[in-house]
């Protein structure tokens, strides 16, 4: 399931600001639970951004400047192997991936991957 967008969770938190309904007719009126619509005026009150915050799991290790050496190398060398993109990594932005993280991001910018040398 999709969260909320940001128009949404203000258009909540505004018709709550007004105080012309209850909290119960302003989730019924916008299709959300009380809860939610709680959690968005203690989010405003707390002077938080209303932007969706990240969903489950850990958060990406690899961010726009690590994809964007990715890019660059496979560009530059489209035969690297993991490894060697590992130690690019390493090397150029002082990023640690397994060889695993890096084959997932070469398979998210849809870059070929490369897991042995032919000398191996």
């Amino acid at each position: 399931m999709l969260p909320y967008p940001k128009e949404l969770r203000a258009r909540v938190v505004a018709a709550a600001e007004r105080g012309e309904y209850t909290l119960n007719e302003i989730s019924d009126l916008f299709g959300v639970s009380l809860s939610f619509t709680k959690k968005m005026i203690s989010r405003q009150r707390a002077g938080e951004d209303l932007e969706p915050r990240h969903g489950g799991g850990p958060k990406p290790l690899l961010k726009e400047k690590e994809q964007a050496l990715l890019r660059a190398e496979i560009k530059k060398r489209p035969d690297a192997t993991l490894a060697e993109l590992q130690q690019a990594l390493v090397e150029d932005c002082q990023v640690e991936a397994s060889l695993p993280t890096i084959s997932r991001a070469l398979q998210q910018l849809n870059l070929p991957r490369k897991k042995k040398s032919h000398r191996q």
